[in-house]
């Protein structure tokens, strides 16, 4: 390790009215470092009102209801039925056609057969007066002529009696012959309509289905909206857990703040070539000193590693760039660099007014 031919001195000095102030301001920033944490244990969470736990107390109902009846079950059944066959019908020679016959047929027919017979009446005694009238009444003659004039009416009574129960017949039998053709087909129909009934009831059990699935939806929006009250209830405790943990460092922080950036004036003479000894020797005494100041990499131009100190932090050199001339910034120019030991150590390095990092080298 090469040594130089010439020696440099370096020497720091801070301006007393900036001593006193930073002195102050220590003090001030201890006092509100040492201040206790105090959580905060005020209500933070706002529960649900009346008309909210009416609503919930509600749609537990309705879901209550709603489940009641299982409608797969029904779905289940009809799906299971067996499939409708057409019926069997009666044959019109299997029907009893009397019971399609008019009830008050005889009535009819005895009403006829009565208004025929005073036709009767009136034509015998016409004929007895026209056989008194010829002298031969009480005879075989008026026996001939009186026979005579009921012959039409009898043959008109049995031609009436007979026509109205073959009309009677027929129209019973027709009846009868309708009926069997709705009956064939309404058992034809029978299967269709079963099955429309079976889809619509299944239609039913589907939309009740559904109705359920809505009120259980009902019933989760109110577990969403417990669970969120009951999350933000548990979240606030663990805020101010974090919040106390961060108490801390916060409060550090204010501390450190306190010591504020010292004004340093320093005058450097240098009589010889530095050499790596030097340069390494020189980081030692930095090192071993209580020395606050602006290492921030971003302040810095030609950057050169030249080795490690005793206590094994990286040693570079390097030239102030404007920004840091700019600051008033001119040495030290050896050292290391705020953000490499922010990475290992970040308790000796803090942020100054002008956002800049300084490593405070009596710590490292």
């Amino acid at each position: 390790m090469s040594k130089g031919s010439s020696t440099s001195s370096t020497q720091v000095t801070i301006p007393a009215w900036q001593e006193a102030q930073q002195k102050e301001l220590f003090a001030a920033a201890k006092g509100l470092a040492g201040q206790p944490f105090v959580p905060y244990t005020g209500p933070m969470v706002a529960g649900f009102n009346p008309d909210q736990l009416r609503q919930f107390q509600a749609a537990r109902g309705l879901f209550e209801t709603g489940m009641e009846y299982d409608p797969l079950t029904g779905i289940r059944e009809l799906a299971q039925a067996p499939a409708p066959t057409v019926g069997q019908v009666p044959s019109l020679l299997q029907t009893d056609i009397g019971a399609y016959q008019s009830p008050y047929q005889q009535q009819v027919i005895d009403l006829t057969m009565q208004d025929i017979q005073r036709q009767a009446d009136i034509a015998r005694q016409q004929a007895q007066q026209r056989a008194i009238g010829a002298g031969a009444f009480g005879g075989s003659r008026s026996a001939l002529l009186e026979a005579e004039s009921q012959r039409p009416y009898v043959e008109q009574m049995a031609r009436t009696a007979a026509g109205q129960r073959e009309a009677g017949y027929g129209q019973a039998l027709r009846a009868a012959e309708s009926d069997i053709a709705r009956q064939m087909q309404m058992a034809q129909f029978a299967p269709q309509f079963e099955l429309q009934s079976r889809a619509q009831q299944a239609g039913l059990l589907g939309a009740l289905g559904g109705e359920q699935m809505q009120r259980l939806g009902l019933l989760g929006q109110i577990g969403a909206q417990q669970q969120q009250l009951q999350q933000q209830a548990l979240q606030f405790p663990y805020q101010e857990f974090q919040r106390a943990l961060a108490y801390g460092p916060q409060q550090l922080g204010i501390f450190q703040a306190g010591l504020g950036t010292p004004l340093t004036s320093q005058t450097q003479t240098d009589k010889r070539k530095t050499g790596t000894g030097d340069i390494l020797g020189t980081a030692a005494q930095l090192a071993g000193s209580y020395f606050l100041g602006k290492s921030d990499q971003r302040l810095k131009q030609n950057i050169e590693y030249v080795g490690k100190s005793i206590n094994g932090h990286n040693i570079y050199t390097w030239e102030w760039n404007n920004i840091a001339k700019k600051l008033g910034v001119n040495s030290p120019t050896i050292g290391v660099l705020a953000q490499e030991v922010m990475q290992y150590m970040p308790e000796a390095v803090i942020k100054d007014v002008d956002g800049y990092y300084m490593v405070n080298y009596g710590a490292l």
